[in-house]
């Protein structure tokens, strides 16, 4: 969500810190880094986090000595095809699907190199048993396009993870109106989760509504 961020113009009170997606990985990791980033935030009328619960990263979240807002989403997938009137994807439909986008490509692209490092290592039959194991059940690459510079290119990368997975590749069109809503508000109560100074985020703050 890096480069979609990067296109809004920062003001003067504002301020964009980014984590690695590596933690998107390793939820308990990814969740004590954005706990490192609230701590040490000070002097701020707001923290935003462009998350959503992330496999229970969000949870136990604690504010600090400001308010802490955070989309009412499950994922950071739903962040780039929801708007105020809804989701552009029917989730419940897409089930068996891998999603990318630009952003998240820097760490899936990995596929393609793991799998070759381990054709070369272990042979032809083990690395695609191997390859079987981990994505079984997966029967579509869904890519979320978002008009990043360098789209074309990733598309291109993702058609070739879904050769190697022998699923079929589709796009859609991503939102960018509630990424801009997430930085500049307003932050609602119905998608959003508004945390006053040292309350804690919950996983039932999400709620069975959750994007």
């Amino acid at each position: 969500m890096k480069e979609e961020i990067l296109t809004i113009e920062l003001l003067s009170d504002e301020e964009f810190e980014f984590v690695s997606m590596d933690y998107h990985l390793y939820p308990k990791k990814l969740g004590k880094e954005l706990q490192n980033i609230i701590d040490r935030s000070i002097g701020y009328d707001r923290i935003i986090l462009a998350f959503g619960l992330c496999g229970g990263a969000a949870r136990d979240l604690k504010a600090t000595n400001c308010a802490l807002t955070i989309p009412r989403v499950h994922d950071c997938i739903s962040i780039f095809l929801s708007s105020d009137e809804g989701c552009v994807c029917d989730f419940k439909k897409e089930t068996g699907t891998f999603y990318l986008s630009c952003g998240w490509m820097i760490t899936e692209k990995s596929i393609l190199a793991d799998h070759q490092r381990i054709l070369e290592k272990f042979g032809s039959k083990k690395a695609f048993s191997i390859l079987d194991r981990m994505y079984d059940g997966y029967k579509k690459v869904l890519f979320i396009g978002t008009g990043s510079p360098s789209e074309d290119k990733v598309i291109l990368q993702s058609k070739q993870i879904a050769q190697l997975l022998k699923v079929k590749h589709e796009t859609i069109q991503g939102r960018t109106e509630f990424i801009e809503k997430i930085v500049r508000g307003p932050w609602d109560d119905i998608n959003f989760i508004n945390i006053a100074p040292l309350g804690i985020i919950t996983e039932e703050d999400f709620g069975i509504n959750a994007k």
